[in-house]
């Protein structure tokens, strides 16, 4: 029997791992599976309930990261993004990088970073301020702990769920000095342009091909043996058609109108999409006469509604569907439901189109063959966040010439657009499968929580092949 440590620092791993079949894969091909986290005892309740089994578990102690190492990591990170602007010939790339915000010691710790990032010149200069920083981290309380705690749990292979967690990099270093295989799944299509993989590990998981030449091309050390793609198993519960209740079911459950054409509106955080209020009330101005519409508001997991409040008092004709998730504290302190994966696939199958100001739930949408909407205009002329810039983002460059989603270019047009996809869904947005199939990967076949396990299965027979 082998053992497989899923290292998962924050919520985010959740639903990928914990609520999908993977766990129960890799225990009903007799592998012995420990969760390495720091999350609430709650969600490894319900994902025993969900898998059929209590997987082992060790506590993930959060250390506080020492000055010198963060100074070092985010030295790297602005020089990645000085350095990916030279690759791509995109700008925006550097709006990635930390605002001004924060405390007198973030202030100082972002301008040092800035300062030292701007003297590496070259991807060697890049290459070397790294192993710099692997190398400062083995000082730390942090990797001594993590060593020992590895040491402890003997795991054959260490997984680790999410490459922009900045802890998991003491965590995977301390593992290649034990000898243990490493591996890490690219959380999210847009992440590697912005110079958010913070470990290195021997091997890589991603969602497609798309996703594997990207990797390679801003990681160029990265070999392609060490890339597998397996897909994400966020999409694999669209395939649970079992999961999609009847029209009159959900709307009975929600409080819907069955016989109206749903609209969704998701919302963003408030640091991405600071206007989202102005434009939600926009959506809902542009439908409040369509009697046959129904506009449905899902606000951002990690937020609650107070700065819509004013608009969903002003507009009844909105629906606010809130994510099913337990709320905490701090942001790490979220996480979901195995309910609102339900919710999410329902949604996504049943509502006519998602609107937003350039969401991934356009391609959610698109599994169930429904075009998203983006909307394309600002608010205010010096808005922190211009459409302009937004829609130019790299990874939005993986549309090419398609006709991938439906836009509306300024308020005027948001009733159009809309109606026209209800009446005519295939006039607008036609090549919206084939963006989501370049960006997600395989959409039939195995799942990926099947391709992943026997990824997994495969290289535990393989010793490392990274050294940094």
């Amino acid at each position: 029997m082998s053992k497989i440590c899923f290292l998962i620092p924050d919520g985010v791993g959740i639903r990928n791992y914990l609520y999908s079949d993977l766990f129960k894969l890799l225990n009903e091909s007799g592998h012995e599976v420990v969760i390495w986290h720091a999350l609430a005892q709650e969600v490894v309740t319900l994902s025993t309930e969900i898998n059929g089994f209590a997987p082992q578990q060790k506590e993930l102690k959060v250390f506080n990261e020492d000055f010198l190492v963060q100074i070092l990591k985010e030295s790297t990170t602005y020089a990645r993004l000085k350095y990916n602007i030279g690759l791509t010939g995109n700008p925006t790339i550097m709006q990635n990088w930390h605002d001004k915000m924060g405390s007198t010691k973030r202030k100082i710790l972002i301008r040092l970073a800035e300062f030292f990032g701007k003297q590496i010149k070259d991807y060697k200069g890049i290459e070397g301020t790294e192993k710099l920083y692997f190398s400062q981290l083995r000082k730390t309380a942090a990797y001594t702990q993590y060593r020992a705690d590895l040491k402890e749990m003997n795991p054959d292979l260490l997984f680790c769920t999410h490459q922009r967690y900045p802890g998991a990099a003491y965590a995977l270093e301390a593992a290649k000095d034990l000898g243990i295989t490493t591996a890490t799944a690219i959380f999210s299509w847009d992440n590697l342009p912005k110079a958010r993989l913070l470990v290195r590990s021997d091997f890589y998981t991603v969602w497609s091909d798309y996703m594997k030449e990207e990797l390679m091309f801003y990681y160029p050390e990265i070999s392609e043996d060490q890339v597998e793609i397996t897909g994400t198993p966020q999409f694999d519960f669209y395939k649970n058609i079992a999961a999609i209740k009847s029209r009159e079911e959900f709307a009975e459950e929600f409080g819907l109108n069955a016989s109206k054409s749903w609209v969704c509106f998701s919302g963003s955080d408030s640091k991405t999409s600071p206007y989202d209020a102005a434009y939600l009330e926009d959506v809902a101005a542009a439908l409040q006469n369509e009697s046959g519409v129904q506009l449905i508001f899902r606000q951002v997991p990690v937020e609650g509604v107070e700065r819509y409040a004013d608009v969903l008092k002003k507009y009844p004709n909105i629906k606010n569907l809130n994510p099913i998730w337990h709320k905490g504290e701090f942001w790490n302190q979220f996480y979901p439901y195995p309910e609102d994966i339900t919710h999410l696939v329902n949604l996504s199958f049943h509502c006519a189109t998602v609107v937003n100001i350039g969401s991934t739930m356009a391609l959610d949408f698109s599994w169930f063959d429904s075009p998203g909407l983006y909307l394309n205009y600002d608010h205010t002329g010096n808005q922190e966040w211009r459409t302009e810039d937004i829609y130019n983002f790299q990874h939005f460059r993986s549309m090419g010439d398609w006709d991938a989603v439906a836009w509306a270019n300024s308020p005027g047009e948001i009733r159009e657009r809309i109606l026209q996809i209800i009446d005519s869904p295939d006039k607008l947005a036609k090549d919206r499968r084939l963006w989501l199939k370049k960006i997600v990967g395989q959409l039939e076949g195995p799942s990926s929580a099947t391709r992943i396990s026997e990824f997994l299965t495969h290289k535990l027979n393989l010793k490392p092949t990274s050294k940094v």
